[in-house]
């Protein structure tokens, strides 16, 4: 049980940041108190937003994280998730690549957002992606959100990853 509050400012401005720039492209992200029944202490999916108790909250990057989740589902998915995704490889690694693309959009350092303790491997997602690895963007290519590096024809009007169209997956792939 979530309980949301009046001001969604955060005491962290590297959390306050991060944010307001959820908040830019489309996610929003609410200031609540959380219980321990959340998978991932401190941050909630809710219907298309997060919801973050700072308290509780181990890695800002894990809200950066959460958003790339909600943004490659498709929105009809996205405005019904409550708490837990499904377990989708595919969308878990777009989502790698979207906090990546994130990351270099609003600068921020890669070790915040693919920290040490990141369940995936901060250390070596932060080396592959730092030097051009591509994990998870051929989803993204696939959902017109960004394009490879070698994409075939039909994608040139979308920009080079890890530039974005858009932030926010909608329903029609290419």
């Amino acid at each position: 049980m979530a309980t949301e509050q009046v001001d969604d400012k955060f005491s962290s401005a590297g959390l306050n940041r991060i944010a307001i720039h959820l908040r830019e492209i489309g996610i929003p992200v609410r200031a609540a108190t959380l219980g321990d029944d959340d998978q991932l202490p401190g941050v909630r999916i809710e219907r298309g937003a997060l919801l973050v108790d700072q308290h509780r909250l181990l890695y800002p990057g894990d809200v950066v994280h959460e958003a790339g989740h909600i943004a490659v589902l498709p929105p009809r998915e996205r405005a019904r998730v409550v708490g837990i995704l499904p377990s989708n490889p595919g969308q878990e690694m777009a989502a790698l690549a979207w906090s990546y693309g994130f990351a270099v959009t609003f600068d921020l350092p890669l070790a915040v957002v693919f920290h040490d303790a990141f369940k995936a491997g901060g250390p070596w997602l932060r080396e592959v992606f730092s030097m051009g690895g591509e994990v998870g963007v051929p989803l993204l290519q696939y959902w017109n959100m960004s394009r490879t590096s070698n994409a075939p024809d039909g994608f040139d009007d979308l920009p080079l990853f890890p530039e974005m169209a858009k932030w926010l997956r909608d329903d029609q792939p290419a």
